[in-house]
């Protein structure tokens, strides 16, 4: 069995990895993706995978979004932190999927799904698939964090979103600094602040920063075509927007 991987986070992808290699010694990986154009790319110029797993929240958005920019005529199992009310419909179109963290009972009743499908030759549905992701991706739209809990001293204190400027790692510390200059650490990693902000309102400009929009005095030309950024409050660290994602970040800061 041939398989594509998209995954976003390193530790998720191995032990996805792990687990179907212990099932399927003879299994092939085909490519681990982390990104929606990345994904878009290889199944654009590839032969199509046996089966993918794709991770619904990924570093440049939704895998729902892949199915919109080319066609995927290949089974789907999907990796998810979502409700299982929400996910009723996948299980209703044949249409399987794992919550994470990943589990090997789970693994392999996935795929006892995909072969009894696959021998019968059945083939997804994908207007239907399309509808359901419109729907599924309008419900999580309204499930974005509204406030994080953030640590000053011995106190543990609610900031609202709107009330940070950015997100930054330093140190293997990540800090979130306040419209106020307010600065405090957060437990979590970036990876995961990432996936439950709205990324209309936020950014991830490299692994070191994730930046709001309204933190965004100006974007300065850099060397090899990089972009570095002036924050407000400022910050005497540079933030750096790399080559491969200005014309990304230029569409995110004009709103398209």
């Amino acid at each position: 069995m041939r398989v594509l991987i998209i995954e976003d986070e390193y530790g998720v992808a191995q032990n996805l990895c792990d687990i179907l290699y212990e099932i399927e010694p003879e299994i092939e990986i085909l490519a681990i993706l982390e990104t929606i154009k990345d994904a878009v790319e290889w199944i654009m110029t590839n032969p199509k995978p046996d089966l993918g797993f794709f991770d619904i929240r990924i570093a440049d958005g939704h895998s729902f979004e892949i199915f919109e920019r080319t066609p995927v005529d290949f089974p789907i199992i999907f990796t998810t932190a979502y409700d299982e009310y929400a996910l009723q419909a996948f299980k209703v179109n044949s249409i399987d999927y794992l919550m994470k963290p990943i589990e090997k009972d789970s693994l392999i009743s996935a795929l006892d799904k995909y072969e009894s499908i696959y021998k019968r030759d059945e083939v997804t549905d994908n207007e239907n698939l399309l509808k359901i992701i419109h729907e599924l991706h309008l419900g999580e739209q309204k499930k974005y964090k509204k406030s994080f809990l953030v640590y000053f001293r011995d106190k543990i204190i609610p900031i609202t979103v709107e009330d940070i400027s950015y997100f930054y790692l330093e140190d293997e510390i990540v800090y979130c600094i306040t419209h106020k200059n307010d600065k405090y650490t957060i437990d979590l990693s970036l990876d995961k602040i990432n996936k439950k902000i709205n990324p209309e309102d936020f950014f991830r400009a490299n692994r070191q920063f994730i930046v709001s929009r309204t933190s965004i005095k100006s974007a300065l030309t850099y060397f090899h075509r990089k972009l570095k950024l002036e924050l407000n409050p400022a910050l005497l660290k540079e933030v750096l927007i790399s080559k491969p994602k200005v014309s990304e970040f230029k569409k995110w800061l004009a709103g398209n």
